[in-house]
């Protein structure tokens, strides 16, 4: 059985994998993410692993806020 557009379908495969490494080289040489800027107070001894999550993924919007306002 012959298939009359694989070789485009090709094309758009290394298409689409080309841009995903092309993006995933431009987001590791552009925004780094410091351990230091992230907030982690609400990790003790005393604390719940779902308060953990809740306030790394907050510290981690507002990291994201801050890297897209452009300020």
């Amino acid at each position: 059985m012959v298939r009359p557009h694989r070789r485009w379908l090709r094309l758009y495969l290394i298409l689409v994998l080309g841009m995903g490494l092309l993006g995933a080289w431009y987001a590791t040489a552009h925004w780094q993410i410091r351990p230091q800027d992230l907030d982690l107070s609400a990790f003790n001894q005393n604390g719940d692993w779902i308060d953990f999550i809740a306030a790394l993924g907050e510290e981690v919007i507002q990291l994201f806020f801050g890297v897209t306002s452009g300020s």
